[in-house]
């Protein structure tokens, strides 16, 4: 399905172009699980470093691709009254562990394997679905040592109970966001101001297909993915996939018990252990 599985094998030119294109790959993600390489690779993006963690970032939101990471961080900054400096999109390990070593709250939000890789590949078709599977665990592999410093949130919450999501991050980082309007018409208008924002960043992509939002007519192309992902050939990579994508949820969970409990676990902002060391819509095709 993706170029890398042999398309046009004997063209030694679109051989040269894969190899280069997945070495670049591999090089972004080896990038992207160290701190300390995190401006380098910023830099290499389209949006550069303005995705940055600053002194005067007030909240770090991530995910791997496909996550829900848009409507998050969109949600977020509609309630907040974008008062709030939001660092949020870059969807590697080390903005998570940056975060954590500057003491910064950070949500992170988790989407099923299955939904959200086929939703990235239907984003982006020049990678096979073994590919995309192995970066999804690596970068929660990276990722599970840290799991109880984030607020785990899951790609059902943030898009079905965003109030809820918001009440959460208001206990645990000590904040005071206002509850996000859930009304139709409120989701409407944030999920038309995401497709705006992708056509002035992305003005050569198709929303229909890349944007962060939700599109019935990528319905039978996702389908099709899923059925990639789930063929034999990928079993034991999605079963660990799984397994990552459980551990997550338990976390999430615990956490949910302890905030309708009103546990005081949690409910202290990261900023002030940062001395302690250094460093209502269809969503199944919503990105980031």
């Amino acid at each position: 399905m993706g170029l890398d599985e042999g398309a046009e094998p004997l063209n030694p030119s679109f051989r040269v172009r894969v190899l280069w294109r997945h070495l670049l790959r591999r090089v972004k993600y080896l990038l992207g699980r160290e701190p300390a390489l995190l401006p380098i690779l910023l830099r290499l993006t389209p949006l550069g470093t303005s995705r940055r963690i600053t002194a005067s970032t007030d909240l770090v939101i991530e995910g791997f691709p496909r996550s829900g990471n848009t409507f998050t961080t969109f949600a977020v900054e509609d309630s907040s009254g974008y008062a709030l400096a939001i660092a949020s999109h870059v969807h590697q390990p080390s903005q998570i562990k940056r975060a954590l070593a500057r003491g910064v709250p950070t949500v992170f939000v988790i989407r099923d394997p299955v939904s959200a890789l086929a939703s990235y590949l239907v984003y982006d078709q020049r990678f096979s679905a073994s590919t995309v599977i192995g970066e999804y665990c690596e970068y929660h592999r990276q990722l599970v040592p840290y799991a109880e410093r984030v607020l785990v949130c899951q790609f059902e919450e943030v898009t079905s109970e965003m109030s809820s999501v918001i009440d959460r991050i208001n206990q645990r980082y000590s904040l005071q966001i206002s509850a996000f309007n859930e009304d139709p018409s409120n989701v409407k208008r944030v999920l038309a101001h995401i497709e705006l924002r992708h056509r002035l960043i992305h003005p050569d992509l198709d929303p229909a297909v890349s944007a962060a939002s939700p599109h019935t007519n990528r319905r039978a192309v996702t389908e099709q993915m899923r059925e990639e992902l789930l063929h034999p050939r990928n079993a034991v990579q999605m079963a660990r996939a799984q397994e990552y994508f459980e551990f997550f949820c338990a976390v999430a969970s615990r956490q949910r018990e302890a905030h309708s409990r009103g546990d005081s676990v949690g409910k202290r902002s990261n900023r002030s252990s940062a001395g302690e060391q250094s460093e209502h819509a269809d969503f199944s095709g919503a990105q980031g």
